[in-house]
């Protein structure tokens, strides 16, 4: 099986390979930049940092463990550096592409007077007051860097020939990076921020009559991991927000610097953050933190940007009659960003006012930073519905803000439970329960992806809502294990982690090596992000060896390495693909599950993760529509083999975009 971190970065490369797509409308393949570079600093905060953790537990206890920890850290450091490469000529590739329209990016050296004294002007409004350099000299400890920020590190020689060290960190949790300058007529130019505080050094430092001034570029990386004590004095909340406030002081695990920058000014930066020349060090060029090209602005040249899709009324919705009316007749399938995810917002608020409504429960992972979920959520608790609300307060990078979540919904006397110990809640479920001619009867959402309006917006997710007893019935108790976790519980058609998940997919595979067996034809599609669990790659060897055809799309990390019956591809596209769809068997008879699982041990085994079968036959035919929209894409589509080569899908046939597609098929 291959190395999951390797697979990790081979994922990162297709992210890459999308800036470098030249059929990528320009100023998108630029935010391409920033998405991998984002992506990178996850990693290296998630991944590098565990392996580090370990590798440092393992020195003189298991010293053979320890060192294929150590020669995987150092695969990684080659394989970022050499694709650190790709990123930066593919940078000035779209420079010079920007360029031939116009588009033009200027430093400090290179403005005309009138930028001159626009850049000077924005600095004094916009920028003095939100920046104060700290000037090493002056003081006896480091300063701490913080982890996301990006720093001016700053040299400069007075009249006396003394050197002082200074650094700035860019304020961009204020101001935009870019800065868009005034330009000719038909002409675009912009100026990084950072360029706009190097214009205005001398200023900035003229109580030092600097003579000489230079300035690179650095950022650090910080181990992100939480450390959760056991001090059963405090409260699960309490123990989160140690733990939070302890993250920011986290070991740095990657120093990114200006090549240029001479090797006795990362000597000093080295000592004074405990790194060494043998660490995670990342030369590059004058400009870092590239996540903020996720911003870049769009210039008002929509030639140059992805056509705006706004999305579609669901085909089978009357937006005159209310929903919970119209899915006790029918199930429905929500496939965003191509449909509105105000389907969900509108269906809680319709609950809210429902008078026969008794109550609301839902399990929350990420909302979004304004969130009209949690907004729908305490108004119905106003309209004096029971709102039970299951918050994961370990939702990685979203904890400080579950936290705030979870404080302002007590306030509203919602109910709010934590999860299970030792269990991540990251079933994605909405259950109503409405009292009609005194019997209860449950209506509930199972979705791919978390209930964050912004998200939905750019990712490939799918939920399906429905009254179906059989499905409803079984969410319900999902719920009613977090409040009596002591009791045992049974599914009879969900498929729940820990409890059935893994035994229900095991069972599925087997039940297509046994039609092999018998004679017939085997059949499994899976459509996952990550496919990492030795126990279920091992169970797709052995039915690709039983000769069960297998259809994999895994979008990022996959250990699994193609053999015969298998064949493996990657969709990366402009929507970010995120459902989680199993199909087992031919198109007419065959099982479809979706929901929020990936095949990983830790989705499988330590997480509650709600996987549903689809029994409404038309939903099961538009899924499988889907899926193999999805597979003839010869568009975005990689082809996944042994040695990660990432080659792109092409064949004879007629082009297939199966995100454009799609939607124009809903």
């Amino acid at each position: 099986m291959l190395n999951r971190d390797i697979s990790w970065l081979s994922f990162n490369e297709r992210v890459l390979q999308e800036a470098q797509d030249s059929t990528v409308p320009l100023i998108e393949r630029m935010r391409f930049l920033g998405i991998y570079s984002n992506n990178l600093d996850e990693f290296f905060r998630v991944r590098v940092a565990t392996s580090l953790r370990l590798k440092k537990a393992l020195n003189g206890v298991d010293p053979e463990k320890a060192e294929e920890t150590a020669a995987v850290l150092a695969e990684i450091q080659k394989k970022v550096i050499s694709l650190q490469q790709v990123f930066y000529s593919t940078y000035e590739e779209i420079l010079d592409e920007l360029e031939v329209h116009h588009i033009y990016i200027k430093d400090e050296s290179d403005l005309n007077e009138e930028q001159q004294h626009f850049v000077r002007k924005f600095f004094l409004k916009e920028v003095e007051s939100l920046i104060t350099p700290i000037i090493l000299s002056n003081i006896k400890k480091f300063p701490y860097l913080k982890d996301k920020s990006v720093y001016l590190f700053i040299s400069l020689q007075k009249k006396s020939e003394k050197n002082i060290n200074a650094l700035i960190e860019l304020p961009t949790d204020y101001l935009s990076r870019f800065i868009v300058l005034p330009s000719p007529n038909g002409e675009k130019h912009i100026i990084y921020l950072d360029d706009v505080i190097r214009f205005n050094m001398p200023y900035i430092l003229s109580i030092f009559s600097p003579q000489e001034i230079e300035s690179y570029i650095i950022k650090v990386t910080r181990d992100s991991e939480l450390d959760l004590d056991d001090d059963f004095s405090e409260s699960y909340y309490e123990r989160i927000t140690k733990s939070l406030a302890n993250r920011k002081k986290g070991r740095v695990v990657r120093l990114v610097y200006d090549k240029e920058m001479p090797q006795h000014h990362i000597d000093f930066i080295l000592s004074n953050i405990k790194m060494s020349n043998e660490d995670n060090l990342i030369p590059g060029g004058k400009y870092h933190n590239f996540r903020d090209f996720m911003g870049f602005p769009s210039l008002g040249n929509d030639q140059l940007t992805f056509n705006k899709l706004e999305p579609i009324e669901h085909k089978y919705i009357d937006e005159t009659r209310p929903l919970l009316k119209q899915v006790s007749d029918k199930d429905f399938l929500f496939h965003f960003p191509y449909h509105p995810f105000d389907y969900i917002i509108d269906l809680i608020r319709e609950a809210a006012i429902d008078p026969k409504v008794t109550s609301i429960k839902m399990s929350l992972y990420r909302v979004a930073p304004k969130s009209k979920i949690i907004k729908a959520l305490k108004n119905a608790a106003r309209n004096g519905k029971m709102v039970y609300v299951v918050i994961e307060l370990r939702a990685r990078f979203d904890e400080e803000a579950n936290l705030e979540w979870s404080k302002q919904l007590q306030e509203e006397n919602i109910r709010i439970d934590f999860g299970l110990k030792g269990l991540k809640v990251h079933s994605k479920l909405l259950l109503i329960q409405r009292k009609t001619k005194g019997e209860l009867k449950n209506y509930a959402l199972i979705s791919t992806g978390n209930f964050h309006e912004k998200t939905s917006e750019i990712y490939g997710d799918t939920a399906l809502l429905t009254s179906d007893v059989r499905i409803t019935n079984d969410v319900a108790k999902v719920f009613e294990i977090f409040d009596k976790p002591y009791l045992p519980f049974t599914f009879d058609h969900l498929l729940i982690a820990p409890i059935n998940l893994r035994k229900g997919l095991m069972d599925a595979i087997d039940s297509e090596i046994q039609k092999v067996n018998e004679g017939g034809k085997g059949y499994i599609f899976l459509k996952l992000n990550n496919l990492v669990d030795e126990g279920m790659i091992t169970a797709l060897y052995e039915a690709a060896d039983k000769g069960v055809e297998i259809r994999l799309i895994v979008r990022g990390v996959c250990s699994l390495i193609p053999r015969t019956n298998i064949m493996l591809r990657s969709i990366v596209g402009r929507f970010l693909e995120h459902s989680r769809i199993f199909w087992f068997g031919d198109e007419s008879t065959g099982t479809i599950y979706m929901g929020s699982a990936d095949l990983m041990t830790r989705n499988l085994d330590v997480r509650v993760e709600a996987v549903t079968p689809i029994y409404d036959s038309v939903l099961r035919t538009e899924l499988v529509d889907y899926l193999n929209l999805q597979w003839r894409d010869n568009k975005s589509a990689r082809v996944i083999d042994a040695v990660s080569s990432n080659q792109m899908y092409t064949n004879n046939e007629e082009p297939v975009d199966s995100q454009i597609d799609w939607f124009s098929h809903l």
